[in-house]
């Protein structure tokens, strides 16, 4: 990912914040990843703020969940490179079904200009077949 933006920057500041919170400590209930958050700001989060922001991640499965008692505990689904794929996913299709086949044809006549992009997309059309 040399040179390219860190994928959780795509998310909102308090999405990504919980993401790089749990990439950092593990499997978490809500709870905790609002007392750590906490400790790092002046004015505190609310409790609904954030499990409606990690409910809102575990919809998109940027995180999973499952219940623990009456709780539930969330972890990361994806690592950093899977995040980036899921966000290059999401323009891609946004891209397609914006411009359909203009798309397509500016994506080849890019790519033709690339000797090895050319060929990563030869084997990556080759895996999927």
């Amino acid at each position: 990912m040399d040179g390219e933006q860190h994928p959780e920057q795509r998310l909102g500041s308090l999405e990504a914040a919980v993401v790089q919170d749990l990439w950092a400590t593990g499997p978490s209930t809500v709870g905790e990843v609002l007392a750590r958050l906490n400790e790092q700001r002046g004015r505190p989060l609310a409790y609904n703020t954030v499990m409606s922001v990690m409910a809102r991640l575990a919809e998109k499965e940027i995180l999973s969940r499952w219940r623990e008692g009456r709780a539930y505990r969330y972890a990361p689904a994806l690592d950093r490179e899977q995040l980036a794929e899921y966000f290059a996913r999401r323009d891609v299709r946004e891209l397609l079904a914006e411009h359909g086949e203009a798309a397509i044809a500016g994506f080849v006549t890019e790519t033709s200009a690339d000797d090895q992009l050319r060929e990563r997309l030869r084997a990556a059309l080759d895996d999927d077949a």
